[in-house]
């Protein structure tokens, strides 16, 4: 190779480069702006957009246990001592 298709192979690739660089510096300008409008901590919730949001499925069902649920629940406690009120009524 000659001088003149090594300087002409360099030129190419730095044009090629520069193009790159300009691409490049696009998609962050673009995503500098999208991360400020949209993951900016002082926006509320209501206003932040592009968020996959789980969406509520309307429950046509009774609430509480489905049928054939096992239940749960406490044991009676034991009494610690037996005491014999012999009062009628309230003192006050």
């Amino acid at each position: 190779m000659d001088e003149g298709e090594i300087i002409k192979q360099l030129r190419e690739q730095n044009e090629q480069l520069r193009r790159e660089n300009e691409l490049l510096k696009a998609k962050i300008r673009e995503l500098e702006a999208r991360l400020a409008r949209y993951e900016n901590a002082h926006t509320p919730p209501s206003l932040r957009g592009g968020r996959n949001r789980k969406k509520h499925k309307e429950d046509k069902g009774k609430p509480g246990q489905k049928e054939g649920h096992k239940g749960l629940t406490r044991p009676y406690a034991a009494p610690d001592s037996q005491v014999e009120v012999t009062a009628d009524r309230c003192p006050d």
